[in-house]
C-alpha cells in the first residue's frame, strides 16, 4: 500500500496511516483503506483492526487542501433537488465492478473526486457492517475528514496530550461535511449539540471529548497503542459472525422504527445464532454452568472475557457466509 504501514500480532491489525508533515487526508489513502477493508473482510484471521498516525504528533488530517479545492471547482453547479437525484445515481452506477477505476482514470479531477467520495462511503460502511472491530487510537490532531474517519471506527482512545482537537471544521472552508460527520455526530450527541459544533466549526479537546462520549478513553501518550491493541486484543477473541451482528444491528437497526430495528436484531440474532462459533460456546457455557452451579459470568467471568476459557478454535470460527458476504447498505 502507498500509504498504510501494517503489522499484524495475534489477531490485531495495526494500520500507520503516513503522509508528511501534516497527515493530510488523500484518495490515495482511501483507495488503501478500501482495499485493507476488503482483505481484513476476507480473512477470518484478522479479529480487529487499530488505526492510527504513523507521523509523530499526528493523526489523520482534513482532506488535502488542494485536491479539495480542485475538485470543489469542477463540482456541477446544480439545484439542490437535482443533486440529491445525482448523487444517488452516480452512487449507484459506482457499484457496478470495474467503473469507479475507468472513472478514476479518465475523468480528470471530477472523476478523481467523484470516485473518493463514493469509496469513502463505501469502506466506512464496510467498517460499520464488519466482523472485525475498528478502534482509532488517536496521537495526533483529528479535524474535518480525520475525524470523521476516527467517528467511523467502532471505538476511540485518544492521547492525553493539550495539542489535540478533534472537529468538523468544514463551515470554516465554506464547506458543510461530506464523510459522515454530521451524521454520526447526531447519533452520539443528538441534534441539538451536533449542530452547536458543526454551525461553529468548533474543536474539542480530547478531555472534552471523553465527556461527551465521543472517545471511550484519554490514555498517557506512550501508553495509547499498547491500552488500544490491548482492548482489540480482548474484542478480537470474540467471533466476527457475532460482532458482525451487533455492529448491525446498532448501526443499521437503530436508524429505524423501533419495529423495523427489533425486526433487525431478531433477524441478525438468527444469523449469529446459526454459526458454529455459537453452538460451540454454548457448549462451553453449558459445561460452566454444570460445573459451577451458577453461570460462570458472575461465578468466573474473566476467563470468557479476556477469550481463555473457549480456546483459539473458538475465537477463529467457520466463516458464516450469510453474514460475511452480507451486502454494504
Amino acid at each position: 500500500m502507498d500509504t498504510l504501514e501494517l503489522s499484524q500480532t495475534g489477531r490485531v491489525v495495526t494500520a500507520r496511516y503516513v503522509n508528511p508533515p501534516s497527515n493530510f487526508i488523500t484518495a490515495a489513502f482511501i483507495r488503501d483503506l478500501d482495499l485493507l477493508t476488503r482483505a481484513v473482510d476476507a480473512d477470518p484471521s484478522v479479529g480487529a483492526v487499530v488505526l492510527t498516525g504513523g507521523v509523530d504528533g499526528r493523526f489523520l488530517g482534513h482532506a488535502e487542501p488542494t485536491a479539495l479545492r480542485d475538485s470543489s471547482a469542477v463540482a456541477p453547479a446544480l439545484p439542490p433537488a437535482l443533486m440529491h437525484v445525482g448523487v444517488r445515481a452516480m452512487d449507484f452506477v459506482m457499484r457496478v465492478p470495474g467503473v469507479d477505476a475507468a472513472v478514476e482514470r479518465y475523468g480528470g479531477t471530477a472523476g478523481v473526486g467523484a470516485v473518493w467520495a463514493h469509496r469513502w462511503r463505501r469502506t466506512i460502511l464496510r467498517m460499520n457492517r464488519s466482523g472485525a472491530v475498528y478502534l482509532s487510537a488517536i496521537n495526533g490532531p483529528a479535524l474535518g475528514g480525520g475525524f470523521e474517519i476516527a467517528l467511523a471506527c467502532d471505538l476511540r482512545y485518544a492521547a492525553d496530550d493539550e495539542h489535540i482537537v478533534l472537529g468538523n471544521i468544514e463551515v470554516l472552508a465554506g464547506l458543510s461535511t461530506g464523510g459522515g460527520g454530521s451524521q454520526r455526530l447526531a447519533r452520539m450527541l443528538g441534534t441539538a449539540r451536533a449542530l452547536d459544533l458543526l454551525l461553529d466549526g468548533a474543536t474539542l479537546t480530547v478531555r472534552e471529548a471523553l465527556d461527551a462520549g465521543i472517545v471511550q478513553s484519554v490514555v498517557s501518550p506512550a501508553d495509547l497503542l499498547e491500552h488500544t491493541h490491548a482492548t482489540a486484543a480482548r474484542l478480537a477473541a470474540r467471533p466476527r459472525t457475532a460482532l458482525s451482528a451487533l455492529k448491525y444491528s446498532v448501526y443499521f437497526g437503530a436508524s429505524q422504527s423501533l419495529t423495523q430495528g427489533l425486526l433487525t436484531e431478531a433477524a441478525e440474532f438468527l444469523g449469529a445464532a446459526s454459526a458454529t462459533a455459537a453452538h460451540r460456546r454454548l457448549s462451553a457455557l453449558v459445561d460452566d454452568v454444570a460445573a459451577l452451579g451458577e453461570t460462570p459470568f458472575v461465578a468466573q467471568p474473566q476467563a470468557w472475557r479476556d477469550g481463555t476459557r473457549v480456546g483459539r478454535k473458538y475465537a477463529v470460527p467457520e466463516r458464516n457466509p450469510a453474514v460475511a458476504t452480507r451486502p454494504v447498505p
